[in-house]
């Protein structure tokens, strides 16, 4: 599947129940027979529109957000901690971003505290990952978006000779033999630098930046040696081999003070932030979500994440597993519904379940099938003004 990226789309959205949720007018039935209601629509802040919307026959309980990023704001992905693992509710993630709104991210792997797919953040590849699932990434300008799966590449370059290193990993496991991997200190105590192996320290030496050819962060050599002891990070960056390999040999051969540059892309340009999920709902603004006979594929809490023509984001809670008179849900293909129905030319489902969270002001506004938050690996989060961490 190609990454998409999509720009302001000169497409009219026709619909009626659009029109008039996005318009912030009062509360009203809808035109669709009075099957679905907007009870609130309320600013949050400029270019920051929320919105609950109940579908009575159902029934059914949908909360938006959405986004102009063109105002100044900032759309934006959150580790729930400074390094992983890590684990918080939303609405505590929230707090530590100071972010306006906020909902839950992908998929966390159980009990462990990291998502599920590649995850980067400000400019920081935080993991790779063996699920290759798809990505949604946001332009550092806000101007447009890219949906699919993405081309990862991690490589370090010598700075004087050239020659560059492609690494395998990325604080994902330590070395198998014929592989280099990476550790950051976003790998925290649940990805640490391993015992037994071959490894090169490198420390900072300058500032992240971007370029078409992704993001770039110039390093030099600090110490290379083989150890049944990890080798300490100490802020830096450690690469690391299987010993008595030729990867362990390449390493060894980095000499102190040598100049190395590390970059990151994942083919797209222009991206400092990617959010992972499963699967497409929408692409190029037809439903692309299928039926399966798993529980996934049925009505349950959802939470999306879209983009739509007229260069705007959507954030989508729907509230489910809560059948007597609340909300039952949606299932794959009527979430994907739901998003069209919004405006959205491109949506990607991510976690759901009890971890479908919406998160206003500080304050937890749909009703979460556990009845408290989930504690969850990742948010999106909108913050009131510049990202600092992109500063």
């Amino acid at each position: 599947m190609q990454p998409t990226i999509r720009r302001p789309l000169p497409v009219l959205i026709a619909l009626s129940l659009v029109i008039g949720l996005f318009a912030g007018l009062p509360a009203t039935e809808s035109e669709a027979g009075g099957r679905r209601k907007i009870v609130e629509s309320r600013k949050i802040a400029p270019g920051l529109l929320f919105t609950k919307i109940i579908e009575k026959k159902i029934p059914r309980r949908t909360f938006v957000l959405k986004i102009d990023p063109s105002r100044p704001l900032t759309v934006d992905v959150a580790l729930a901690a400074n390094q992983l693992p890590a684990r918080r509710t939303t609405s505590q993630i929230a707090k530590r971003t100071g972010a306006l709104v906020a909902v839950n991210g992908d998929f966390s792997v159980p009990g462990v505290g990291r998502p599920v797919h590649v995850f980067a953040q400000d400019g920081h590849l935080v993991q790779t990952a063996n699920q290759q699932g798809p990505l949604f990434a946001l332009r550092v300008d806000e101007q447009g978006v890219y949906v699919g799966q993405p081309s990862l590449r991690v490589s370090v370059t010598n700075r004087v000779s050239g020659q560059t290193w492609v690494l395998d990993r990325w604080n994902q496991g330590p070395p198998a033999p014929g592989e280099i991997v990476g550790f950051s200190p976003l790998g925290g105590t649940l990805e640490p630098p391993p015992a037994y192996s071959c490894s090169v320290r490198l420390v900072p030496d300058g500032t992240r930046s971007l370029g078409e050819a992704g993001v770039v962060w110039d390093h030099v050599v600090d110490s290379a040696g083989c150890s049944e002891v990890p080798m300490a990070r100490d802020g830096g960056l450690v690469l690391s081999a299987a010993p008595a390999t030729d990867e362990a040999t390449q390493l060894l051969a980095m000499m102190p003070g040598a100049r190395m540059r590390l970059r990151w892309s994942l083919g797209w340009e222009g991206v400092y932030d990617a959010i992972g999920g499963m699967p497409l709902l929408v692409q190029d603004g037809q439903i692309v979500a299928e039926t399966c006979a798993s529980a996934f594929c049925g009505r349950n809490p959802r939470t999306a994440i879209g983009w739509t023509a007229k260069n705007r984001i959507l954030l989508v809670v729907v509230d489910g597993r809560r059948p007597k008179r609340w909300s039952v849900g949606a299932s794959l293909v009527e979430m994907a519904r739901i998003m069209q129905d919004l405006g959205a030319v491109q949506a990607l489902n991510l976690d759901g379940g009890g971890s479908s969270t919406i998160v206003v002001r500080g304050k937890v506004v749909n009703r979460p099938s556990d009845d408290s938050e989930r504690r969850v690996a990742t948010a999106v989060v909108v913050l009131p003004g510049p990202d600092p961490g992109e500063a």
